[in-house]
């Protein structure tokens, strides 16, 4: 990512003439540690990795732009009234219809789901789903709330495992690498950012992990890790944690003090992002892959399927 409006797709210079490919610029949220670098905010990534992928696929060309959240530019304000992330606004270029996206600016998130699918020529597997009822998507909407619930004490972590079993279960059935196919989709773009937030923000604060027989999530995320529109689009892990901190309540951040939690995210680190999985569950899946796909020979922790 570059702060200075590089093209992160594709590193090139874009040439000079008149294209009809929608050209735009996607404004992020920034670092809460330096103001600068990409931020923690999951809608924020998921955008970028749209972007990214449909760049790949030569449907865009983008810049991408990181916005503090401490002192956001003035003019950024007076574009982004509702304060949506991530934003949009639109450079030059046409959408699918034709229609010029020449100073386009999304009012809702909504508007810039729809902006991503009118500037989607052939990555159908990158549209939002029109009907969730027996979607995958559908199962895993809610994993952001239920995992925030967790985090503040409010529900149990069987909510958060639940979600994952369903996940598990699914790519069990479907027997396809990602979510919906061989390539990642817009439901990938949608959870990728989310499962992240639980790897390491719920191991840090509430030592809580995606337990070990769920042998093809596990399988999912390696392979999720090694895709650059995922890995390449990840927050640091400090940032990640100060994202959370940020939204505890003071009784909240005490009590974590007591067990050494400081919350100095940022200042003793080298800013490292988690982008691989453990090398536990790596040997336990190469176990497994060996054995002809077969379980792996080490099961622990079973979710409790009640919430």
């Amino acid at each position: 990512m570059s702060e200075d409006g590089t093209d992160v797709a594709n590193g090139t210079q874009q040439q000079e003439e008149v294209s009809d490919t929608p050209k735009y610029c996607l404004y992020i949220r920034a670092s809460l540690i330096d103001n600068e670098t990409q931020g923690a905010c999951p809608m924020s990534q998921q955008g970028f990795m749209l972007s990214y992928i449909l760049a790949q696929e030569k449907n865009v060309d983008f810049k991408v732009w990181t916005v503090s959240q401490v002192n956001p530019p003035i003019d950024f304000k007076e574009k982004n009234r509702a304060k949506i992330y991530p934003f949009i606004e639109g450079v030059s270029g046409k959408d699918i219809t034709g229609r010029s996206i020449e100073g386009y600016m999304p009012e809702s998130t909504d508007d810039v789901e729809k902006f991503f699918d009118s500037v989607n020529s052939d990555c159908p597997h990158l549209k939002r789903p029109k009907n969730t009822k027996d979607h995958i998507l559908g199962k895993v909407d809610s994993i952001s709330t239920q995992f925030n619930a967790f985090m503040k004490g409010v529900k149990s972590e069987n909510v958060v495992t639940n979600i994952l079993q369903k996940i598990d279960d699914h790519l069990a059935s479907s027997g396809t690498t990602f979510l919906e196919g061989e390539s990642l989709s817009y439901t990938d773009c949608f959870l990728l950012p989310r499962l992240q937030h639980i790897i390491v923000a719920g191991k840090y604060f509430k030592d809580y992990e995606i337990p070990r027989n769920m042998k093809h999530l596990w399988r999912y995320l390696r392979d999720a890790y090694d895709s650059p529109a995922f890995s390449e689009t990840l927050p640091t892990d400090d940032d990640l944690l100060k994202f959370h901190w940020e939204r505890f309540s003071d009784k909240e951040m005490s009590e974590f003090r007591k067990k050494g939690i400081k919350g100095r995210f940022g200042v003793d680190s080298q800013l490292s992002k988690t982008c691989s999985i453990p090398p536990d569950v790596t040997a336990m899946l190469d176990n497994a892959e060996s054995n002809g796909g077969g379980e792996p020979e080490q099961v622990e922790e079973d979710g409790d399927d009640q919430e």
